[in-house]
């Protein structure tokens, strides 16, 4: 048989890590349960990662990458703007099994103290918010949302270069600061879907699935209605 790519055993690697923190938690991971999944020896995961640390951070990485390929995957899609928001928002949501939201969760906690976490967890978290704000310009540019804010920036954004005559124009400011609430505004979205997924761990009595979905469909429609 012969012998597997380093990249493929990365690979390998970097998801049964990412299941066996789904399996039994951050705070108990160890690098020989992880080898242990595949069949390898720990030192063989060391020597991909050196240290568990930067395991644990490439993992997260790993699966948050692949959250973020589907996510693309729709904002690139033919709907409207409205309705590709719609279907990221339901992807990042954590209906259904809330397993892999379990995982975050642990990592957010990890990210306090472990530098490594918290660069990953931050890089992904801009990804994020990137796909968002880019779909809400999108629908803000074809009237499929109003975004109160961004039109009160966007005027604000005339009155201030109306009588500028050195180059750049009001339409040029105007789009960067359309961007910036439609950033502003995703990152109110994703923190709000972000306590609610807490809350539907640890409440689930109170907040299911189908309330959840309810409250998110509210929110997005008071910030860009």
């Amino acid at each position: 048989m012969p012998r597997k790519s380093a990249s493929v055993r990365r690979e390998e690697i970097l998801a049964a890590t990412v299941e066996e923190i789904e399996s039994t938690g951050l705070r108990t991971l160890r690098v020989a349960d992880v080898a242990a999944r595949l069949g390898l020896s720990p030192s063989l995961v060391i020597y991909h990662f050196v240290t568990k640390e930067a395991l644990v951070a490439a993992a997260f990485a790993h699966a948050g990458e692949n959250d973020l390929y589907r996510a693309r995957r729709l904002a690139a899609g033919r709907k409207s703007a409205r309705k590709r928001l719609s279907d990221v928002l339901r992807w990042y949501m954590p209906t259904g099994s809330t397993r892999s939201w379990k995982i975050w969760i642990d990592g957010w906690s990890a990210g306090l103290f472990d530098d490594g976490v918290r660069s990953t967890f931050a890089a992904l978290d801009r990804e994020w918010k990137t796909i968002l704000a880019g779909l809400i310009v999108e629908g803000l540019e074809a009237e499929e949302f109003r975004c109160s804010e961004a039109g009160d920036l966007a005027g604000e954004a005339s009155g201030e270069t109306s009588g500028d005559t050195s180059g750049g124009g009001a339409g040029e400011f105007a789009g960067a600061t359309i961007a910036e609430a439609a950033e502003d505004c995703a990152t109110r979205i994703l923190a709000y879907l972000d306590g609610l997924a807490i809350q539907l761990i640890f409440n689930p009595e109170s907040v299911t699935p189908a309330t959840l979905a309810n409250w998110v469909d509210v929110f997005v429609a008071r910030e860009l209605d």
